[in-house]
């Protein structure tokens, strides 16, 4: 080769060398501008150490956000142990070159670190988003990246732009693991807490792309606590998956992927979501709050309120469970009563206790039967202000106790400080009512327990103690154990004390009182079940056990039981006191008064039975007149006295003498009326002994409640006191007879007797028949017993007013004498004493005048005298003639 060949050779690998290497030496990479920079030393450590240097040099484009050491420091303090990892570093790096000015607000930016599949089949990368905080006049403009922000920027490599950030950019967790995400934003907490506590956050975990579009804490609010509390239930799981189901869409949809207008998203749940832009975006109607909270595998939206699928349709049984009452609605379940609490068209009003209200015979809900669950449903909505103290609500308990009709249930309502409180049965209503759909829930403080047999609510009332007695006495109490739909009109027991003697006459024991006891015990059941919101006002009859009608009459809102067949018995019936006391079979109503049935023939001998007076029945018999007790031909008022009464009268032995004993009870017989102490106490009647021997009563102490009897004209220690009594009630056998309204008074009863008893009132006519009363007394009247010394002192006292009488007339008449005297005087000129001179020069004019008047005064003599009237004539004359010579006795002592 040619020596000038040679170096051109050589000249021309040379140049080729030069050519190649000087590109590089001319070349500044993005890591040359940070590693010319010791506040980037930690950076370049970790960039060496994870290999990240080759991987930004062969970038031909690519954008860093390039955290200071101090981000560094600041991400070790609160990472405390854990070490950088090449992901985190990825997620500052993009693909290609951002200057400041191509970054928006929002603008999302795709990062060089990919999660196969987590954003979609064609592996993009994770998202970083810039915001660009609301700016003010003197303040710093800031520009933010993944919540970094941007200190320097713009640094130009010849492979890339560098921006400074004050903290490294955290990559996001996955939708299942957002646990910190969530955090950030406080609006996400509740739908996190119920998501998690539910179990759902596995969806989320998955590799693949969803949208969320979660309901902000506020939003739930649009949620009931009862709806809330049903879906973090367990029973409410299926619907609450349902629900967040709804709120998933399958697949990333940014903010930046919606057009303008209305278009649809698909759902996991199945039904679409409409998704509406405008002035505001919408989604389902609820208003978008925050958009693209971004996750390692999908985006998250807030959303005003919860987005309900059509899927969920709310039931009785959902607001039951939320309500706290699950034993109650998995016992209605196990008792194949669902139909009451998950038909969403169904409208029954429930009462329904919580499980914490469930006493130890309830504590599983499997112990409530049927029959106590279906108690506690009531068709149709009852609302809380149509309550009314002593309602019945028809429940859905239908039993063969009541005939195949529904049991019902009792409402007391009553004020409490000013606050209305409903109880069911005596058990109180708790909070306010739940309305869902046509139903309305009710919660009460404890389970509603059944109403209790017949006989055993009887024998728990206090008040029906005499009656529980009666009952047992006649056996009634064994047969009604097996009664079926029955209605028992109980006599309280102060109303069998009114009964006086009576009483004690039907709780004998004998054949006949037996009977007679029974037949009124009878005479209070009545056939079916009546409710007294269901008696029609006005009367009716209703059939007894007894075989007779009982009469119910209703007016207004009293009820009145029985009538007494006679316009002067007192035996008719009473008032319903206590209404609707609730039993298995039926229903029981406390009455006022014992209602004797139209049959039952308790007669005067039958009274006197009761009082205990042996004594006096033995005198009736001895006396032969003991057809007045036993008939019903006159009306008698007997005063019966006690055995111990004949005892303190010492009248044992004289009982068996014939006469005095007729006398002595004729005494105590006041024939032909009916006698009322309240009503007659200032009467007095003649006994059946003759009509002088006359009975008087009073009001001892003027209280109308202790009377005394005694035989007029006798002393007043001999006054009898009244300690009990009783009525005859006439038996009515023939019930065509009996009468729709009662016998008037006064004329239409004389109408009555006149026309031989039998009294009419429009088309129904009754026979009128006697009655009579017995009065026990604690002494012996005694005939012929008058007080001699009352006698004499009456007419000592006739004396003495008489005496007195004169002595004031006689005085009387001096005083009108003594005016009589002082006036003729006075017109006779009678003046006062005059001195000597005077009297010279007038006695002559004196002493005519004087003889003027005496003669004119004579006239009246002698007309007095004409008229037969001696004595007061000479009473006058001596009048005139005293009055003259007083005046000539003064004329001389003037003189004189």
């Amino acid at each position: 080769m040619r020596p000038q060949n040679s170096v051109a050779v050589l000249l021309l690998l040379l140049f080729s060398c030069l050519a190649v290497t000087a590109p590089v030496l001319a070349t500044k990479t993005v890591v040359d501008l940070i590693s010319s920079d010791p506040g980037f030393s930690r950076l370049v450590k970790e960039l060496q150490r994870l290999r990240l240097i080759v991987l930004l040099n062969r970038r031909k484009t690519c954008t860093f956000f390039a955290p200071t050491n101090a981000a560094f420091d600041r991400w070790d303090a609160e990472h405390s142990g854990r070490r950088m990892d090449q992901a985190t570093l990825l997620y500052h790096i993009l693909p290609d070159n951002t200057l400041t000015d191509n970054l928006r607000d929002a603008m999302l930016l795709e990062t060089l670190l990919v999660r196969e599949g987590y954003l979609g089949e064609h592996n993009e990368g994770q998202l970083v988003a810039v915001s660009k905080p609301s700016w003010r006049p003197g303040r710093k403009v800031r520009l933010l990246v993944g919540g970094a922000e941007l200190l320097e920027k713009d640094w130009q490599a010849d492979n890339g732009v560098v921006h400074v950030v004050d903290r490294l950019l955290s990559p996001p967790e996955d939708l299942g693991k957002s646990l910190e995400t969530m955090k950030k934003h406080d609006e996400l907490s509740a739908i996190y807490n119920i998501v998690h506590s539910a179990g759902l956050t596995d969806l989320l975990r998955q590799h693949r792309p969803f949208t969320l579009f979660a309901p902000i804490a506020d939003g739930l609010k649009k949620l009931s606590d009862i709806q809330v509390h049903y879906l973090r239930h367990e029973q409410g799981r299926k619907d609450l998956e349902t629900t967040f189901h709804h709120h998933i869409h399958a697949g990333t949809l940014y903010k930046q992927d919606i057009r303008p207008g209305t278009s649809s998203v698909s759902t996991l749940e199945g039904q679409d979501l409409m998704i509406s832009l405008d002035d505001k975006l919408l989604v389902d109607n609820a208003e978008v709050e925050t958009t693209d909270i971004l996750a390692s595998n999908g985006v998250i939206h807030t959303v005003s309120r919860p987005l309900l699928p059509s899927a969920l349709v709310w039931t009785a049984a959902k607001y039951l469970v939320g309500l706290n009452a699950t034993n109650f609605v998995n016992a209605l379940r196990d008792s194949g009563l669902n139909h009451y609490i998950d038909d969403p068209a169904a409208s029954y009003t429930i009462f329904a206790p919580q499980d914490d209200t469930f006493p130890d015979e309830f504590s599983n809900a499997f112990h409530m039967s049927r029959e106590v669950l279906q108690y506690h449903v009531v068709p149709g909505r009852n609302l809380y202000t149509s309550f009314r103290d002593g309602q019945l609500l028809s429940t859905e308990l239908h039993t063969e106790r009541l005939n195949g009709d529904a049991q019902r249930s009792k409402v007391q309502v009553r004020q409490d400080n000013k606050h209305t409180v409903v109880s069911i049965n005596g058990v109180e209503l708790k909070g306010e009512p739940v309305q869902i759909g046509r139903s309305i829930i009710y919660l009460v403080s404890r389970p509603l327990g059944l109403p209790l047999p017949l006989i055993k609510q009887i024998k728990k009332e206090a008040s029906l103690s005499e009656f529980t007695h009666v009952l047992t006495a006649t056996g009634l109490d064994r047969r009604l154990s097996d009664a079926r739909g029955i209605t028992v009109f109980a006599p309280a027991s102060p109303a069998w004390d009114e009964l006086g003697v009576v009483k004690n006459y039907l709780m004998l024991e004998g054949n006949s009182s037996v009977a007679a006891l029974e037949a009124v015990a009878r005479y209070t059941i009545v056939e079916n079940t009546h409710y007294t919101p269901d008696i029609k006002p006005g009367r009716t009859l209703l059939p007894t056990s007894e075989g007779s009608n009982l009469v119910i009459e209703k007016n207004g809102g009293t009820i009145y039981v029985g009538e007494g067949r006679l316009e002067r018995s007192e035996q008719v019936g009473g008032k319903i006191t206590g209404k609707d006391l609730l039993v298995d079979s039926g229903v029981i109503h406390t009455v006022s008064s014992v209602a004797l049935p139209p049959t039952l023939s308790i007669t005067l001998y039958n009274v006197l039975q009761g009082a205990g007076t042996a004594d006096f029945l033995q005198a009736f018999q001895t006396s032969n007149i003991t057809r007045i007790l036993t008939n019903w031909e006159q009306d008698f008022t007997i005063f019966a006295p006690t055995d111990e009464a004949f005892k303190k009268a010492g009248l044992e032995a004289a009982l068996s003498d014939r006469e005095f004993v007729a006398r002595l009870v004729r005494l105590h017989v006041i024939p032909g009326k009916v006698l009322k102490l309240e009503e007659d106490i200032n009467d007095d009647e003649a006994s059946m002994l003759n009509d002088e021997a006359r009975l008087s009563y009073r009001d001892i102490h003027h209280d109308g409640k202790t009377f005394g009897v005694r035989v007029k004209g006798a002393r007043s220690t001999k006054e009898a006191r009244i300690i009990g009594g009783g009525r005859a009630h006439p038996a009515w056998p023939d019930e065509s007879l009996y009468r729709n309204k009662r016998p008037g008074s006064g004329m239409q009863q004389q109408q009555a007797v006149e026309n031989g008893g039998v009294h009419s009132i429009g088309s129904t006519v009754s026979a009128a028949q006697a009655g009579g009363v017995v009065y026990v007394i604690d002494r012996v009247l005694l005939p012929g017993d008058p007080d001699g010394l009352s006698a004499a002192w009456f007419w000592i006292g006739i004396v003495v007013l008489g005496l007195l009488g004169t002595t004031v007339l006689c005085a009387l008449t001096a005083l009108s004498i003594f005016a009589l005297v002082k006036e003729i005087r006075h017109l006779e000129g009678y003046q006062a004493v005059a001195t000597d001179e005077e009297s010279q020069n007038v006695n002559g004019d004196d002493v005519q005048r004087s003889v003027g008047v005496g003669a004119a005064q004579a006239e009246p003599v002698a007309d007095v005298a004409a008229s037969g009237d001696t004595l007061a004539a000479e009473a006058a004359q001596a009048n005139i003639e005293g009055a003259g010579s007083e005046r000539g006795n003064t004329g001389n002592n003037n003189r004189n």
